[in-house]
């Protein structure tokens, strides 16, 4: 019996499709395989670098950039089946653009996660503290190569963010106690995540792993000091909407510290 294609079968096709084309200098894996992290469940984080030259013309940027996506397009339809394909809208948050793949003879976990990002782009997920060691398969021009984050290079943004938590944390704290008093669960419990826990969880990220302090959630139990990973766990977790007075008041404690603990470390000055 055949087993199903895996990640390097995928790699390989991509790579033979578009390495020859003049227009695509670099292609590189990412996500959980740049951190040497990737097992059975993860996707398939891979990023193209293509040649703009610094073009004014939009229009010759996008050519290359829809003309990449398009060799991948086929090359996944012919050598695997393309099941679901979802194209981010434009723009994306990244300045990129963004394709994902499901494949028909694949595992559902191995889903393709495809970025095509022009030469010219200043955001390029090439920060080893923010993006791991990106895995190479080709770089035509040397530009691919990931590169130490620049000193002080998040302050503003972690300093902005501590203020926003400082002011909104206590301020929004009402929004699922107001809806426990009321008996409506469901809001209670998606207030409860969107403004108790993300926001403790940023502020947890900027105390103890401040180059990845806007990941929320993911990398979180790698990032976070183990004890403090399971305090987090534990509020994540609510049986009933009776368990969030009980939550929201450990988050309080944490939060007071952490933001204490910040301050003390001389963070917002």
């Amino acid at each position: 019996m055949t087993s199903a294609p895996g990640r390097q079968d995928i790699i390989a096709a991509l790579q033979a499709a578009v390495e020859p084309l003049p227009f695509v200098t670099a292609m590189w894996e990412g996500g959980s395989a740049a951190w040497g992290r990737a097992d059975q469940w993860s996707d398939l984080d891979l990023q193209l670098l293509v040649r703009d030259n610094n073009e004014q013309n939009t229009a010759v940027q996008d050519t290359a950039v829809q003309n990449t996506i398009e060799a991948v397009d086929a090359v996944l339809q012919s050598s695997f089946g393309i099941e679901l394909r979802f194209e981010v809208p434009q723009p994306t948050w990244h300045g990129h653009a963004q394709v994902f793949y499901r494949l028909r003879q694949t595992s559902e976990f191995l889903l393709v996660d495809l970025a095509v990002i022009k030469q010219s782009s200043p955001n390029q997920f090439n920060e080893r503290q923010r993006h791991g060691e990106r895995l190479l398969m080709f770089d035509k021009t040397g530009d691919a190569v990931a590169v130490d984050l620049a000193p002080g290079a998040l302050d503003n943004q972690i300093k902005a963010a501590v203020e926003r938590i400082r002011q909104t944390f206590p301020l929004f704290q009402m929004l699922a106690a107001k809806e426990v008093l009321r008996g409506n669960a469901v809001a209670a419990v998606n207030f409860y995540h969107s403004h108790t826990v993300a926001p403790l969880l940023t502020l947890l990220r900027i105390l103890h792993c401040p180059e990845r302090f806007d990941f929320g959630p993911k990398y979180a139990q790698a990032d976070l000091p183990p004890v403090v990973y399971q305090e987090v766990e534990q509020l994540f977790f609510v049986a009933g909407v009776e368990d969030i007075p009980a939550r929201q008041a450990r988050a309080r404690e944490l939060f007071d510290a952490a933001l204490a603990a910040v301050d003390a470390a001389g963070v917002t000055t």
